[in-house]
């Protein structure tokens, strides 16, 4: 504790003034060094960005699934297909990221990341002609599964942070409406699930905006924090 304390507040050390005074010039170069060297606490880490990067990633994908369930101008199937793969890969990455720090938040974000790739190979790709569209009820029976999926996560209350709580207990009515739209043939169900859908991806959208705002400033201003409270 004395050595940590006078290698970081070497100015406040008695020890330290009596050395300075006995050796004068003598005195070792590596007690300059220690007084810019401060050890971190113990326990502290240096925060994670795979959180909000997971979110981020999640939140465009859910976006671009749930506009091409709207009647609005679409994307290219080949643009849309680029976007949704390299949204799943993000979420995949944030998911094996979290792997040992929080299992939950690992299994969230690397499921639904296949999840997506999924959809594209089994919905949006065949509906653009690329393949076989699979019957409504098989469709319908695959949203519930992942609706029921999405709510067994947003259970997670000592695992996952607000943010991924609000995203997956919005997810999982989307993607339960979603299978109800398949099973009844309904597009005013079908346009109220893909509404629903594009409000829960906002969520993710903000905080890795924010995350991404906030490293910008860091690097344009070194000296100062700009982070806010972190995803976890």
């Amino acid at each position: 504790m004395i050595i940590k304390f006078c290698s970081a507040q070497y100015a406040d050390c008695q020890k330290y003034h009596e050395l300075a005074d006995r050796l004068g010039d003598r005195l070792p170069a590596a007690a300059s060094v220690a007084a810019t060297w401060i050890e971190p606490a113990a326990g502290e880490t240096r925060p994670s960005h795979a959180p909000a990067f997971g979110l981020f990633c999640f939140g465009i994908a859910t976006a671009l699934f749930a506009l091409k369930q709207l009647p609005v101008p679409q994307p290219g199937i080949h643009l849309l297909s680029m976007l949704m793969i390299a949204a799943s890969l993000g979420q995949i990455v944030a998911g094996l990221t979290a792997l040992r720090i929080n299992p939950l938040r690992a299994v969230a974000f690397t499921g639904f990341g296949l999840f997506w790739l999924s959809v594209l190979a089994v919905e949006l790709l065949p509906a653009a002609g690329f393949g076989k569209l699979p019957g409504p009820l098989p469709q319908g029976g695959y949203f519930a599964m992942w609706g029921l999926f999405g709510l067994i996560l947003a259970q997670g209350a000592d695992s996952l942070s607000r943010p991924c709580r609000v995203v997956f207990s919005l997810l999982a009515p989307f993607l339960l409406l979603l299978a109800l739209a398949h099973f009844t043939g309904s597009i005013a169900l079908q346009h109220t699930a893909a509404t629903l859908g594009f409000t829960c991806s906002l969520p993710g959208l903000y905080f890795g905006l924010r995350e991404g705002w906030s490293e910008l400033l860091g690097l344009l201003t070194p000296g100062r924090s700009h982070h806010p409270q972190r995803v976890r």
